[in-house]
C-alpha cells in the first residue's frame, strides 16, 4: 500500500513538474515595433446594389486575398493588401447593341477584379480570440466581357476603392492562426450602366506574425 502511495505521489509531481503546451498568443499582445503580420486567404464575394441589379448576380467563389501588416502601437498595424474576386453570370435575355444590328437573348458576362489597398487594422483585445476591425484605401483594377452567340465586348478600367473590414483572429499557437473576415467593396467602377460598383465578401485565411 505505501509503495502504490509513493509511485502515485511521484507521478503526480512528474506530471506537475513536466512542461506544459506554449499558450497561443496574439498578434500584438507583445507588442514590438515593426511586429509583422503574414496572411494568406481564399475570398468569396457577392455583388450588390446596382451591380447586382445591372450586370452580374451571381456570386464569385473564385478568389483570394495577401496581406502583409506591421505593428505601429500596441493595438494598431499599418499594412498593404492585395485581393481579387471573377464574377461570372449567364442573363436570360440580354441586349447587344451594334451601329448596324441589335442582338438580344442569352448572355454571358464576365467581370474579374483585383484591388491593391493601403490598410490601418485595430486589433480590440488580447488572447486566443482577437476581433479586429480595418478600413482600406487604394485602386481597384477590373476588366469585363460580354457575350451573345458569336459577339463579344471586352472593357477595363482602373478605380478608386474603399473596403472596410471586420473579423476575428484566431491564435493556435505562438506567432501563427486563422482568421475570418468579412469586407464591403464601395467602387467608383463604371461599367454598364453600373456608377459605383459594390459587392461583399468574405475572407477565410490563415496568419503568421512575428
Amino acid at each position: 500500500m505505501i509503495r502504490k502511495l509513493a509511485l502515485a505521489a511521484a507521478l503526480c509531481l512528474a506530471l506537475a513538474a513536466a512542461p506544459r503546451p506554449a499558450r497561443a498568443t496574439g498578434y500584438l499582445d507583445h507588442w514590438h515595433p515593426y511586429q509583422t503580420y503574414w496572411a494568406v486567404a481564399w475570398q468569396a464575394a457577392v455583388p450588390v446594389l446596382e451591380l447586382d441589379q445591372g450586370f452580374v448576380g451571381a456570386p464569385s467563389w473564385v478568389g483570394g486575398a495577401l496581406a502583409i501588416r506591421v505593428g505601429v502601437l500596441p493595438r494598431v498595424a499599418l499594412g498593404v493588401s492585395f485581393d481579387w474576386s471573377w464574377f461570372t453570370d449567364t442573363v436570360p435575355f440580354g441586349l447587344v447593341e451594334r451601329p448596324d444590328y441589335t442582338i438580344t437573348g442569352p448572355s454571358y458576362r464576365r467581370l474579374a477584379t483585383y484591388t491593391l489597398l493601403g490598410t490601418l487594422h485595430w486589433y480590440l483585445s488580447s488572447g486566443t480570440v482577437q476581433p479586429f476591425v480595418g478600413i482600406g484605401v487604394g485602386p481597384v483594377w477590373w476588366d469585363t466581357r460580354v457575350q451573345s452567340v458569336d459577339v463579344k465586348d471586352y472593357a477595363a478600367g482602373v478605380a478608386l476603392a474603399v473596403v472596410p473590414e471586420a473579423g476575428l483572429l484566431f491564435n493556435v499557437v505562438p506567432r501563427f492562426g486563422f482568421y475570418v473576415s468579412g469586407t464591403y467593396h464601395w467602387t467608383q467602377a463604371a461599367l454598364y450602366g453600373v456608377k459605383n460598383a459594390q459587392w461583399a465578401g468574405g475572407q477565410v485565411g490563415a496568419a503568421y506574425y512575428f
